[in-house]
């Protein structure tokens, strides 16, 4: 059965590489991703060596890599058959000899020989001694086989969840904490190292409480056996072997119920009419409707929003965080989330998708296309404005300047116009399909249109920043004091700005979209979602 699911593996491994350019492109990044970790890994482990919380940063490491296979399979759940059990539940298997295969096949592939080879920088980082590199090299090991063990418990668990609606929706709000721990890995950790936030010193004693977790087990059972204490290490190790038979234990317990309990996850659910909020306004009140419930609904909207306050507070933290604090700082985060907010919404044929088609129908001419870009733009300004109001003047506060979270709303106001704008503009003229591929909750540029999305980003970041400059100036000249400038009519006068820049950008849009709605539908069928 090992052998055989092994094979398997191994097959949908190189069909990837003869199958669509897309496939092929992504395993062949996936790859290079797994060499680059598996190098990395192993040399910053080896710096460790000498240091003296080389076992706190291992600690922090292994415990890294548990919560990446923790994490990251529930996005790629179905991606791989060999790790859902309703695509063996069909075949007369015994669970002893499943369980040996799928943990064969798990350990197979670029990702965890990668694991393997970057953590086995302990033999060189940590370990002392012949005693030290065999204990670590079995630490190692367990180390591994506890994260794949922990990930198919948990994916075979949660089977049913996330073959469901829920189960996908739990994979895209989880996109929320990863784009989190980029940002503070990216921008916020390298800042506060380079003010001395973060020193060797304050490292001491992290894993007081780490120790006692699987990865600190494995970590501290190195340092045991390099200073001798033999006992010591062999009982962490055997501790740690006791957690993966256990979670051996009750994967198998799961896996056997998954393969005798019926899938209900697919069942329809009963659908309740009501009528629809706005309708009774016209076009542009049941776009505003419909458009509304998709952001009140709609996962992937909710990321969407998630990321725009996510980035934008990493973007501020040289202004919050550090000795050398620089308030114009907070003006760039400001006029960054507004032109998040316009980057993720400026393709919204290809985002609707072949509903799109139905919706054209009712866009007669420029009046109808004016409401339904007008319709759409209140509803992100109503969630936007807010939204962005309250991270500025909660960065402002952090940051200690209080007043300043005024001049961030009028940038924040400003920015939204002209990000507003500019997205109607290019949802018009630059439309392309979007798609959402196998293992991945998120829609995403169709293949070969990855250039339209990065020239999304460029525009609206352009649009923001012309639109926001009055404002730079003024908070340079004045530095935001209300005895200088009056808040109120600042923020006033921006809200009036903004609104003449997003009312500019529907009547040039709706023009344009005029003439162009037949190629706006063909890009509308051509989305896969």
């Amino acid at each position: 059965m090992a052998r055989l699911l092994v094979q398997l593996k191994l097959r949908l491994l190189r069909n990837a590489l003869n199958s669509s350019t897309a496939a092929r492109v992504s395993f062949l990044v996936s790859s290079y991703g797994a060499l680059i970790v598996a190098i990395g890994v192993f040399w910053i482990l080896c710096l460790l060596r000498g240091s003296s919380v080389s076992v706190d940063l291992t600690a922090i490491i292994f415990t890294g890599f548990a919560v990446g296979w923790l994490v990251l399979p529930i996005f790629a759940f179905g991606l791989d058959g060999t790790l859902d059990p309703a695509a063996l539940a069909p075949y007369p298997l015994r669970t002893r000899p499943l369980v040996l295969g799928l943990l064969a096949a798990s350990a197979t592939g670029a990702w965890p020989i990668a694991n393997v080879l970057g953590l086995l920088g302990v033999t060189v980082g940590l370990a002392r001694g012949a005693l030290g590199l065999v204990v670590a090299v079995v630490a190692v090991v367990l180390e591994v086989l506890f994260c794949i063990v922990l990930a198919r418990f948990v994916t075979t668990s949660m089977a049913g969840l996330l073959r469901s609606r829920r189960g996908k929706d739990l994979a895209a709000f989880l996109i929320i904490p990863l784009v989190a721990v980029y940002e503070f890995f990216g921008q916020v950790l390298p800042r506060v190292i380079a003010d001395g936030g973060i020193t060797v010193a304050s490292l001491n004693g992290v894993d007081q409480w780490l120790r006692w977790l699987p990865p600190g087990l494995a970590a501290h059972a190195i340092q045991d056996a390099s200073d001798g204490h033999l006992g010591a290490a062999v009982a962490r190790l055997g501790l740690l072997a006791g957690v993966v038979a256990v979670l051996g234990w009750l994967w198998v317990r799961a896996l056997s119920h998954a393969l005798v309990t019926t899938d209900a996850s697919t069942q329809s659910s009963g659908v309740r009419g009501a009528a629809l909020p706005l309708a009774r306004y016209g076009l542009r009140g049941a776009v505003a409707a419909r458009f509304w419930i998709y952001q009140r609904r709609e996962p992937t909207s909710l990321v969407f929003w998630g990321m725009t306050v996510v980035i934008t507070i990493a973007v501020s933290s040289g202004a919050i965080l550090g000795q050398q604090r620089h308030p114009g700082v907070l003006l760039f985060s400001a006029a960054f989330g507004a032109a998040q907010v316009g980057y993720l919404h400026a393709n919204t044929v290809g985002l609707t998708g072949p509903p799109f088609v139905l919706e054209a129908t009712a866009l007669t001419g420029r009046r109808t296309l004016r409401a339904y870009f007008a319709g759409q733009d209140m509803v992100l300004a109503a969630i936007g404005v807010p939204l962005l109001a309250a991270v500025s003047f909660g960065l402002a506060t952090v940051a200690g300047r209080p007043m300043w979270g005024f001049l961030l709303t009028a940038v924040n106001l400003a920015g939204l116009g002209a990000a507003l704008a500019v997205s109607n503009l290019l949802g018009a003229t630059s439309a392309y399909p979007m798609a959402k591929r196998a293992g991945s909750p998120m829609r995403q540029a169709a293949q070969g249109y990855g250039g339209y999305t990065f020239g999304a980003v460029l525009a609206n970041a352009a649009a923001v920043g012309v639109a926001a400059t009055p404002l730079f100036v003024i908070g340079a000249f004045t530095g935001a004091h209300p005895a200088v400038i009056p808040m109120v009519g600042l923020v006033l006068g921006a809200a009036v700005y903004g609104l003449a820049l997003a009312w500019g950008g529907v009547w040039i849009a709706a023009r344009e979209a005029e003439g162009k709605l037949p190629e706006l539908c063909q890009v509308a069928t051509a989305s896969t979602l």
